[in-house]
């Protein structure tokens, strides 16, 4: 199992005030850390609009990280495909994927806050159907020297890149979503699935409906891949765990999670500003893992199991995870 984190400092909590300049020198310190400790991944997110300056162009934060660093990929996580032109998406992931020396990854999600679809004049309505075409885009444009695609959203005829990225193609994971229905989404298209943070139990459904979603559309095992999103506080006693997750949630989570339709029922359909007793939301928090750290190696252990080949773990204690959780996993 491969471990991959991503940068803080990029959004100023209203708990936690900073400056924002400092946040992306914290963002590419961190990754020149993420780099020494060994993690295989270092990443970062999209959002836009956002008083607390949350980062908006995740390729441009990740080139600073690549200077900085030379061997750890660079991974979104994630962009929100459907915001953009695809084939500008494409160009810019080339260029990012040129500088690094080929070590971009792709993490594209749909994106869920109105404002955004709405301040960017796109529509949200069908973002589900735009994001699986343009994942195609992006895997033919960095793939291939010319192509054509015609879709019900996107046509393009004798298109080519300028820089060709040093990948042909550059890896692409569909992000995001702890739905069947997001997971059915990914597998039909035969893309990897990363998906967001879920418990076990929720993660272990979501993964196998994605894989039957693949095999009935005919796609081979080896393309149904799978990352997680995977929150851990670790503690030398579970008290001191839940302490630290209560401080992310009251800092970030709860504005974050609660109130930008982040959380999807059973229908499919988003909630907003739910109260903190909403199903939805304790699931949400029961997703973020807490324990001491054989109890975190023991819990993804358990994802290692369902064939997770990669876990995504924003956490602040990244030296304890290098040191007390990566040496238990190959």
């Amino acid at each position: 199992m491969e471990f991959w984190t991503g940068g803080t400092g990029l959004a100023r909590m209203r708990a936690m005030p900073s400056s924002l300049a400092d946040g992306y020198d914290t963002f590419v310190d961190e990754a020149v850390t993420a780099e020494k400790l060994g993690f295989a991944a270092y990443g970062a997110p999209e959002h836009h609009f956002m008083y607390d300056g949350f980062i908006p162009f995740p390729l441009e934060a990740l080139a600073a990280a690549a200077a900085a660093t030379s061997k750890i990929r660079l991974v979104t996580g994630a962009m929100l495909l459907p915001l953009y032109d695809p084939l500008d998406a494409a160009e810019a992931a080339a260029t990012l994927d040129v500088i690094s020396g080929g070590r971009v990854k792709l993490g594209l999600g749909m994106g869920y806050r109105p404002m955004e679809f709405d301040g960017l004049g796109t529509a949200k309505k069908t973002r589900g159907t735009r994001l699986v075409e343009a994942i195609e885009v992006l895997r033919r444009a960095t793939a291939e020297d010319t192509f054509d695609f015609e879709g019900k959203h996107y046509n393009y005829d004798g298109a080519s890149l300028s820089p060709t990225p040093v990948q042909r193609p550059i890896e692409i994971w569909f992000c995001g979503g702890t739905s069947e229905r997001a997971a059915r989404r990914a597998g039909e298209a035969g893309v990897p699935y990363w998906l967001a943070n879920s418990p076990y139990e929720a993660t272990e459904a979501i993964v196998e409906e994605y894989r039957r979603a693949g095999r009935e559309a005919g796609w081979p095992d080896e393309r149904l891949r799978v990352a997680a999103f995977k929150d851990v506080f670790i503690g030398n006693q579970i008290a001191e765990a839940e302490s630290l997750r209560q401080v992310m949630l009251d800092v970030f989570y709860e504005e974050h999670i609660l109130g930008y339709g982040y959380l999807v029922d059973d229908d499919g359909q988003h909630v907003y500003n739910p109260p903190k007793d909403h199903p939805m939301y304790r699931r949400f928090v029961d997703s973020l893992f807490c324990g001491t750290a054989e109890m975190v190696v023991e819990e993804l252990k358990r994802y290692e199991a369902l064939g997770v080949e990669a876990v995504f773990l924003p956490s602040p204690q990244r030296q304890l995870i290098a040191e007390k959780i990566m040496p238990e996993f190959n």
